[in-house]
């Protein structure tokens, strides 16, 4: 995994690369294994509830590497990591989350128009209590992703380059993603993660 964090310092140090972000606030998520079997078996946990492309393709990788050259791969030549411009609403957590908060907002607002017509018209109590039911089933839930998940505080890409070089293990299999913005964003993710 060293190895990793040191090839995603790397990338983040060089300045030729095209759309880099104005503030290198980082939020690093890393999975990392003894085997290619337990990586992708680790990998399945954020992939089901919060598919990262990233992460999906190093689990189909790790899946391919231990079942003996049947499905394997083609791996990757020169460098693979670029810098990418995603919205908040990309991350199904995130988005679900949303949706549950602006369908507790619309059911706020709902419940102070409501007024004394519900005594008058019993149709209405009725249509009430399934609405209550249809936005009650909207609740959005963090679940434990099986990732580790940590926030880094970085002036420039040098200093958010070197807190990621120094990150790691020794494990020879591994998997890692930073998202890089504001500290308010990185915030929402982490609390979803």
């Amino acid at each position: 995994m060293q190895e990793g964090a040191q090839l995603l310092a790397s990338a983040i140090k060089d300045d030729s690369r095209t759309d880099k972000p104005a503030q290198y606030n980082a939020l690093l998520l890393s999975v990392s294994a003894n085997s290619s079997a337990a990586l992708a078996s680790s990998l399945s946990t954020i992939n089901e509830y919060c598919p990262i492309a990233e992460f999906i393709a190093c689990a189909q990788y790790g899946q391919s590497q231990s079942t003996l050259e049947q499905s394997k791969l083609a791996t990757y030549e020169g460098q693979s990591i670029e810098w990418q411009i995603n919205a908040l609403q990309n991350l199904l957590p995130i988005r679900e989350q949303l949706i549950a908060d602006e369908l507790a907002t619309v059911d706020d607002s709902a419940k102070q128009l409501i007024t004394t017509i519900d005594d008058a018209l019993t149709q209405t109590a009725e249509l009430k209590t399934a609405r209550d039911q249809r936005l009650n089933q909207a609740q959005f839930t963090a679940k434990s992703s099986a990732v580790d998940v940590q926030l880094i505080t970085a002036g420039s890409a040098k200093q958010l380059s070197g807190s990621i070089a120094s990150k790691g293990s020794d494990q020879m299999y591994w998997a890692m993603c930073v998202f890089v913005g504001q500290a308010s964003e990185l915030n929402k993710i982490k609390e979803v993660l």
